[in-house]
């Protein structure tokens, strides 16, 4: 077991004694920090224009997937700023990460929505962390096994703070280090997990048009 020491000098805003931060960094330790790989997307919605826009819930994000078609449904009148979502984001839920609230913005799914036209604006909870390519244009769907695989879960579980609803700080999800083994293959396997999800929305697609409006 390790020991982390810190003096009462060191502790403000950025640091915290809480054992389970740094056992979520003992759980992650080999690979590249992921900050460095992705960049967070800041930009806002304001409540204006979310009455024209698609918005994500936690509950429209699981296990790598979109419901985009259940978001559009539900569209209702925000009183509060939400995040741009733009096409190959990927969105993280901050609250109870333990419930694989993970998504890829797949561009292909974005296109299908909005037949070929600008179409309308898709935007997320502030619950949720938005995670941009830092190569613009590089695709982020390689990192799905890597936030789903039990690891990260556990190191994402062990790096919630707070107490009625528990949030992984922005500093512990930036931190996680993606192992090399991810790396070395990410454009085989963000292809190959592009091409499923390109035949799974398809599929979905078809289904809503059997199935008939809801």
């Amino acid at each position: 077991m390790s020991t982390v020491i810190r003096t009462l000098a060191e502790l403000g805003a950025d640091v915290t004694l809480a054992p389970e931060r740094y056992r979520a960094t003992e759980l992650a330790q080999a690979g590249v920090p992921l900050g460095e790989l992705v960049l967070e997307r800041v930009e806002r919605v304001m409540p204006k224009a979310t009455a024209r826009a698609v918005v994500l819930d936690t509950t429209h994000a699981k296990d790598g997937l979109l419901d985009l078609a259940s978001a559009a449904r539900a569209a209702l009148p925000s009183r509060s700023a939400k995040k741009r979502v733009m096409p190959g984001d990927l969105i993280i839920s901050r609250l109870r990460p333990y419930l694989r609230q993970v998504a890829l913005a797949q561009p292909a799914l974005f296109a299908r929505m909005r037949g070929g036209r600008a179409g309308p604006i898709v935007a997320c909870s502030t619950e949720f962390y938005v995670l941009a390519p830092r190569v613009a244009g590089e695709s982020l769907a390689y990192l799905l096994p890597f936030f789903l695989c039990v690891r990260t879960q556990e190191a994402l579980a062990a790096g919630q703070e707070g107490g009625h609803h528990p949030r992984v700080p922005r500093d512990t999800l930036l931190g996680l280090r993606v192992p090399h083994s991810f790396l070395r293959r990410r454009a085989k396997t963000s292809a190959a997990l592009e091409r499923a999800l390109t035949k799974l929305y398809e599929a979905r697609a078809r289904l809503d048009a059997v199935m008939g409006p809801t």
